[in-house]
Order: C-alpha cells, then structure tokens, then sequence
C-alpha cells in the first residue's frame, strides 16, 4: 500500500513538471509571436521601406470632381532580422505569412477621397529577413487638374503615399528597382476613352507635418493627353461652319431684310441649342478654358454679323447713304472673316501656350 502511494506520487509530481514545461514554451511562443507583431526595435536609423506600384487600370477620370479611379498593386520591402531563419532544405528558400501574423507597414494614400480597398494580399520572407508584401487594391483619387488647355491638355494624377502618422519617424521611403509600371494589356482594356497614358514617374521625398515634422512621401505622377479628335469634329468644326453660315447675310442684296434676319436669327438659335446640347461633355469649372473662348468669340461674331446687317439696312435705305451701306457691306465682307481668323490666332496663343 505504501509502495503504490509513493508510484501515485512520483506520477503526479512528473506530470506536474511536464504541465509546467509546456506552459512555459506556451507562454514564450506567445511572447515571441506578440514581439513580431509589433515594429522592429528603432536604435536611431530608420527602416528604409522599398515601395512600387503596378497599375492595372484606371477606370475613369472626372474633371468635374477631379478625381479618377484606380486599380492597381502595392509593393512593400523591407527587412526584419526578427523573421530571419535558417534553410531546412532547397526547397525552403521563402515562407509565407497571413498580414495579421507579422507586423507590416501601414501605408496611406493621403489623397484619398475613399478608404482603400484592399484585397488578394500576399506576404513572402527570405532567409536572410528579407519581406515582401504586396497587395491589389482600388481607390478613388483626388488630384488638382489643369484645365485651362481644355480639351487639347495634358493632366499628371498624383498619387501620394504616406506611412501612419506615428511610424513615420522610424521609416524612410526608397524605391523597389523596375517596380513602377503599367499593365503591358492597359491599352487594351483601359476605360479611358478620351485620354492617352504617357508615362508614370515616381519620387521619394519628405513632406512637412504637424509641430515642424517630416514623413516620409512617396509621389507617383500619371501623365495623361487627353485625345482631342472628339471635340476637334463634334464641337469646333461645327461651330466654326455656323459661324460661316451667319456671313451668308454678306452676300445678299441688302434691301432683302426678311432673308437676312432668317438667316442670322437661325444661325444664333442654332448655336445656342448646340451649346446646350453638349454642356454635359464640358467641364463645369470658375475659369475660362480655351474652348470656352472659342465659344464666346462665335456667339460674337455671329451677333456682329446680326449688327452688320441691320447697319447696312438702315443706311440702304436712306437715299443719302445708300453709298456708305455699299461699302459697310464690301468691307464686311472680307474684314470680319479675316478678323475672326486673327482673334483664334490670339486665343490659341494665350490658352494653348
């Protein structure tokens, strides 16, 4: 009896140490996993992050919210010795890791006019520490347009990226080497309908903050040209031939009063429901843009020509002053057509220069 009490015993006190054992290496791994999720230890260098973006497709640009749409992928490097290890076989040249098992670097697209949505991440580790991240995401972008060329401009969409606020000290931006490009099948499935993609050029830098701070910045630049071809045959020349149609009142006999009003009348109401007609292709800004000229010097010339008729008619038909109605309508008919050359002369040197 005392022999199986003392076997109870020595039992109870191995399974004791053994529970105790467990709950160490439990409660080191813990601590060690918890240690992984949080920012590599700051000794006064900071973290150089790499970063690229690869863009998929740009959905829609909208000059009126100046915003545009953008589907791409986010590449981050960096290293973390904490996840260093050694290779168990050559097979074993790369792990994978969920984006909530080590800590990761968040970044911020501070120009954002939504939060970004974020999705098939992937997160892979070299031997030597070495991470990788990369994720797809889309997002709608504001960026400050230029429109003063309008439609023959040119537009660089900003993309500005920023590291969380209070991570910002203890990272520095630099960029991943041939990792900032487009999609080779942009071309082919872009929405943009009205605009051509030049290039994409990325910069690195700081950018002041709060209390006389800096973050690091990274900036990429979308060129864009706009294709004007729609608005050169839907817009300028049409309006260009109503304005001609208005001098046809040049070449009728000036006591003709009733065809020459037809004439001018219709041409204004035409150019006036043609206005209305394509104002929603138009960007609704606080400043002229250079079609917005072209339109306004129409609307004159097509009213001097309304002015020059009623003058010739006024003046024709008084026996006195016929002559003088002769040669207002002879110099008319080549001084306000050359002059209508001249001023688009002037308004595409001072918009489009």
């Amino acid at each position: 009896m005392t022999r199986n009490r003392g076997t109870l015993v020595a039992i109870l006190i191995v399974a004791s140490v053994m529970l105790w054992c467990v709950a160490g290496e439990a409660a080191a791994s813990g601590i060690a996993n918890d240690s992984i999720l949080q920012a590599p230890p700051y000794h006064g260098q900071p973290l150089t992050l790499a970063i690229g973006l690869h863009i998929v497709n740009i959905a829609s640009i909208d000059e009126v919210t100046e915003q545009f749409q953008m589907d791409a992928y986010l590449f981050e490097q960096w290293i973390d010795p904490r996840l260093a290890f050694t290779p168990s076989g050559p097979d074993d040249h790369e792990r994978n890791y969920a984006p909530e098992q080590i800590w990761i670097p968040q970044l911020e697209m501070i120009n954002a006019a939504t939060p970004r949505e974020r999705y098939d991440t992937s997160v892979r580790v070299a031997p030597d520490g070495t991470v990788k991240y990369a994720e797809r995401c889309r997002v709608a972008l504001s960026s400050r347009f230029a429109l003063r060329r309008f439609p023959f401009d040119h537009q660089a969409l900003i993309i500005i990226i920023h590291p969380f606020l209070a991570d910002g000290p203890r990272i520095r931006f630099t960029l991943i080497d041939n990792a900032t490009w487009t999609a080779s099948e942009f071309a082919t499935y872009s929405s943009l309908a009205q605009w051509n993609l030049q290039a994409v050029e990325p910069k690195v830098g700081t950018a002041p903050t709060y209390g006389g701070l800096t973050v690091p910045e990274a900036r990429f630049s979308i060129k864009v040209e706009r294709r004007s071809s729609f608005y050169l045959w839907k817009v300028f020349l049409p309006l260009t031939l109503m304005v001609f149609l208005s001098w046809a009142v040049f070449w009728i006999e000036p006591n003709d009063l009733s065809n020459q009003i037809q004439v001018a009348v219709t041409t204004i109401l035409t150019v006036i429901a043609f206005a209305f007609a394509i104002s929603a292709t138009m960007p609704r800004l606080p400043y002229l843009t250079y079609i917005d000229a072209f339109f306004l010097e129409c609307y004159i010339y097509v009213f001097v020509a309304v002015v020059e008729l009623m003058t010739v008619h006024v003046t024709h038909r008084i026996e006195r002053r016929r002559d003088l109605g002769v040669r207002i309508r002879a110099y008319s008919k080549w001084l306000i057509p050359a002059s209508f050359v001249v001023s688009n002369i002037v308004i595409a040197s001072h918009f489009l220069r």
